[in-house]
């Protein structure tokens, strides 16, 4: 029995190797997914502040062309008061050029708001710049870690590639039945070694009785809490 058991552990042994670098190869992909879409949000913050900064200075334009009208009427009314003879002339060229004055100071009080609202942009794009170069470093370094990790599974999964299948074949078919029934409810840990009379399965302690008749070794013993096949060691002290 003992010699059954020993090719079962060592079948245990890989497949449990071959399910953690499985189970790797699943989770790590998620980890670069979570730093790939860091990295794209906050490129799409710096993205969204140009587009924010693009629209105000295309506000800017039409309100400059307008100022710059605006000043040609003011100069050409200058130029004009001096030739004013009349006083209703000069009345109605005043109130046009106090109206043309009213829409600059407008103009200018818009612009300058839009100026003041671009440099903020500005601010907020350079901080949010500073800190993404900084946290792009760390998540490049992060990411090439979780990269390598999938290539150290791969290379796992590479050197035990065939082994569980040759193995299989060498473990007797009736207790290879009972080994995958007991490591599908067991969540792949069905053999397991009973130290000092404790189930490493379980941590519980088996009868004694039951103990004496698994260091004999000369038949198949379970686990009477958790179920698991359970095996001990040869005490070289004894032997």
């Amino acid at each position: 029995m003992k010699d059954l058991l020993t090719e079962l552990i060592a079948l245990q042994n890989v497949e449990i190797e071959m399910f953690k670098a499985e189970d790797g190869l699943r989770e790590i992909p998620k980890g670069i997914e979570e730093i790939e879409s860091i990295i794209h949000a906050r490129k799409s913050s710096l993205d969204a502040i140009d587009e924010e900064i693009a629209l105000f200075e295309e506000r800017k334009v039409p309100l400059e062309a307008e100022l710059k009208e605006n000043q040609t009427i003011l100069d050409a009314a200058d130029a004009r008061i001096k030739r004013i003879k009349t006083n209703k002339e000069y009345l109605a060229l005043q109130r046009e050029m106090d109206l043309a004055k009213k829409r600059k100071a407008d103009i200018e009080e818009q612009l300058l708001t839009i100026m003041e609202k671009i440099d903020k942009k500005i601010t907020e794009k350079e901080r949010i710049q500073k800190s993404f170069e900084s946290d792009k470093v760390i998540l490049d370094e992060k990411k090439q870690v979780l990269l390598a990790q999938i290539k150290e599974l791969e290379a796992v999964l590479d050197s035990y590639k065939g082994q569980d299948k040759d193995l299989r074949k060498s473990v007797d078919a009736s207790l290879l039945s009972k080994y995958d029934r007991i490591k599908q409810n067991k969540k792949g840990l069905a053999v397991v070694e009973c130290v000092d009379g404790v189930c490493m399965g379980c941590h519980m302690h088996v009868p004694p009785q039951l103990f004496n008749e698994l260091v004999r070794g000369d038949k198949l013993i379970i686990c009477p809490t958790c179920q698991r096949i359970i095996y001990v060691f040869p005490d070289p002290g004894k032997e």
